[in-house]
C-alpha cells in the first residue's frame, strides 16, 4: 500500500470512529492547507474563515463591504484620514473589552507584516473617544476593501508578547481557539460574549489535509460535517454515501499558465497568443472540472460585473492559426516534431503542485494539446512554493496555478496590484513573470485614486483589455467549489466571495 493510500485509510479510521454524545456537538471542518504556523500572516485567512478573527469591516456575498467591529466611518475631505466609530461593547475572547486602545496598538502591531494592506501606505493609527483613525500618506479609495486583507485582524492585547511579537491569537469572533495542534488541527470553542450571532454549535475541529483522496475517504465515512475541495471525480461516490451531499458554488478563481517573458521561446506575445489557441478550454473544462461552461476565455469569470466583458475577442481554441503563427515566427519543425529556432527548443517545465487535485490532471492535458503545435512541455509537480521561488530567481519557465481573485481583499484590484503591478517579488504562485506594463500600472494608479463607479469601469476594462491582449498569463479554465455537507448538518451556504465560512449560523438536524 502507498504511503498516501495508507494515510488515507488512517485518517478516514480515525474520523469514522463511533460518535460520543460530546462529538455530536462538535462541528468537524476539513480543509485542504495545512495552519503551519499560529500566526496571521501566514494563517490569517484560515484564522477568519473559521470565525476567529475579525477586523472593522466585512463583506456580503457581493463583496460590498459592510460594518463589522466598526458600525460606521466617515473620510476626510483630502482622503487622507478614515475614521472608525467603533462598535460599544465588544468583548475580546480572554473577556477584556475592545477599547479604541487596543484596537490601535493591534494594528500597529501587525501591519508591518500585512500581506495586502501594505498597498495602503498607512502612516500612523491613533485611537480616540469610541474612535480609530488611520493616517495615509497618500488617498487610496479602496482602502475599506483592504482593511479585510486576513494578515491584520483586531487582536487582544493578550495576543502579544513584551517584544511585540504574536504569541496567541485572541481576537473577537464567534469562536476561540482552546487548543492547537500543529499542523493538522485546531480545536475551537463557541465565544458566548459574541457581539454578534453566537454560534449555535458549541465546538469545532479543524482539520488541515492536503491529499484530496484522503478529503475523499473522510467525507465518505461520516467524519466531517464539513469537508472542502472535493475533487471533480469523487462527486458522485459522495453524494450516493448516503453520508454526505455535495454542494457546487461558483468562485473567482481562475486557472492558468503562467509564462516567464524572459525566456525567447515566450518573450513575443505571438508566441504566446499561439500557445492560448493551442488550449482545449472547452475538452479541460468539461472532463476535468466537469463543466464545460467553466472554460476561461478571458482573466475575469463572468459572475464578476464589471471585470468581465462580452465583447472581449476571446481566447479560443484553434490549431490552424496557432501553427500559422508560429511559422509566420520562424519556429520550425524539426524531425521530433519540436519546433526549434535560432538553436532554441519549443520547449519548457510546467510547475505545479498537488493541493488541488485539478492542476496536475490539466497540466498533464496540457502536455497533450501543446504537443499539436509543436511544443515539447515537461510537468514537474511539487510543493507550491517552488513556483513562486522560481519566478523570484527566474529560473521559472512555466507554471500552473490559480488565483482567486477576491480571496483575501474583496477588490479584484489588490491581486492585479501584486500580480501585474509591482516589482516586489511573488510571495505565491502567480502572478506576471519577467512582464511589465507601464499602461496597467497607471491605470492600476489612476483607479486607486477615485471611488467613482463611473470613472472606474472604463479603468477596469483597461486592465482587462491588457490582460487579454498581451496574456502575460494564459487563462485556462475557472472553477467551483464543491463541498460535501453532512446529512446531520443544516444551514450551510456558500460564500461565493470566499471571504469566510459563516460557522456560526450552521447547526445539527434535530
Amino acid at each position: 500500500m502507498s504511503r498516501n493510500l495508507w494515510l488515507a485509510a488512517l485518517i478516514a479510521a480515525m474520523f469514522a470512529s463511533p460518535l460520543s454524545a460530546v462529538a455530536q456537538e462538535e462541528l468537524r471542518v476539513v480543509e485542504p492547507f495545512q495552519l503551519q504556523r499560529l500566526d496571521t500572516q501566514t494563517g490569517g485567512f484560515q484564522l477568519r474563515a473559521n470565525g476567529v478573527t475579525e477586523t472593522l469591516v466585512q463583506t456580503n456575498p457581493e463583496a460590498a463591504v459592510l460594518p463589522a467591529l466598526a458600525e460606521r466611518w466617515e473620510t476626510s475631505a483630502d482622503g487622507l484620514n478614515w475614521t472608525f466609530h467603533l462598535r460599544p461593547n465588544v468583548t475580546f475572547h480572554d473577556g477584556t473589552a475592545m477599547t479604541p486602545e487596543a484596537v490601535a496598538s493591534s494594528f500597529k502591531a501587525l501591519l508591518p507584516s500585512g500581506n495586502l494592506i501594505k498597498n495602503a501606505k498607512i502612516k500612523d493609527v491613533v485611537s480616540g473617544d469610541g474612535t480609530v483613525t488611520f493616517t495615509l500618506e497618500q488617498p487610496f479609495a479602496p482602502f475599506l476593501a483592504y482593511l479585510l486583507d486576513p494578515a491584520v485582524p483586531v487582536l487582544a492585547p493578550s495576543s502579544f508578547g513584551p517584544s511585540g511579537d504574536v504569541t496567541g491569537i485572541v481576537s473577537t469572533g464567534p469562536y476561540r481557539i482552546e487548543n492547537v495542534e500543529l499542523p493538522q488541527g485546531l480545536n475551537l470553542v463557541r465565544h458566548k460574549a459574541y457581539w454578534g450571532e453566537v454560534a449555535k454549535i458549541e465546538r469545532v475541529r479543524v482539520d488541515g489535509v492536503p491529499n484530496p483522496e484522503t478529503r475523499v475517504n473522510i467525507a465518505l465515512a461520516g467524519g466531517g460535517d464539513l469537508v472542502l475541495e472535493i475533487p471533480t471525480t469523487a462527486v458522485s461516490r459522495v453524494d450516493r454515501s448516503g453520508e454526505a451531499k455535495i454542494v457546487r458554488a461558483p468562485v473567482p478563481r481562475v486557472v492558468m499558465m503562467l509564462v516567464n517573458v524572459k525566456k525567447p521561446q515566450f518573450a513575443d506575445v505571438g508566441i504566446r497568443r499561439a500557445l492560448s489557441l493551442a488550449v482545449n478550454r472547452e475538452a479541460i473544462a468539461g472532463t476535468v472540472m466537469g463543466n464545460a461552461e467553466l472554460a476561461a476565455n478571458q482573466y475575469f469569470p463572468p459572475a464578476m460585473k464589471g471585470w468581465h466583458f462580452a465583447d472581449f475577442k476571446p481566447q479560443t481554441f484553434n490549431l490552424a492559426e496557432a501553427n500559422r503563427i508560429l511559422d509566420e515566427l520562424g519556429w520550425v519543425r524539426g524531425a521530433d516534431g519540436v519546433r526549434k529556432k535560432d538553436g532554441i527548443k519549443f520547449a519548457g517545465m510546467m510547475r505545479t503542485f498537488p493541493q488541488r487535485a485539478y492542476l496536475p490532471v490539466i497540466a498533464e492535458a496540457l502536455q497533450a494539446q501543446l504537443k499539436e503545435i509543436g511544443f515539447d512541455l515537461t510537468i514537474q509537480v511539487g510543493e507550491s512554493s517552488l513556483i513562486p521561488e522560481a519566478q523570484n530567481n527566474g529560473t521559472l519557465e512555466l507554471g500552473l496555478g490559480i488565483r482567486t481573485m477576491i480571496y483575501q481583499v474583496p477588490d479584484p484590484v489588490a491581486r492585479l496590484t501584486t500580480d501585474f503591478a509591482t516589482d516586489a517579488p511573488s510571495t505565491d504562485a502567480t502572478g506576471a513573470t519577467g512582464w511589465k506594463s507601464e499602461a496597467m500600472r497607471e491605470a492600476v494608479a489612476a483607479y486607486n485614486r477615485t471611488s467613482d463607479p463611473a470613472e472606474r469601469l472604463p479603468l477596469q476594462r483597461k486592465m482587462a483589455e491588457i490582460l487579454q491582449d498581451e496574456l502575460p498569463v494564459i487563462p485556462i479554465t475557472f472553477t467551483d467549489e464543491k463541498y460535501a455537507i453532512s446529512e446531520r448538518l443544516e444551514g450551510f451556504i456558500a460564500d461565493p466571495v470566499m471571504q469566510t465560512r459563516p460557522l456560526n449560523h450552521l447547526s445539527f438536524k434535530e
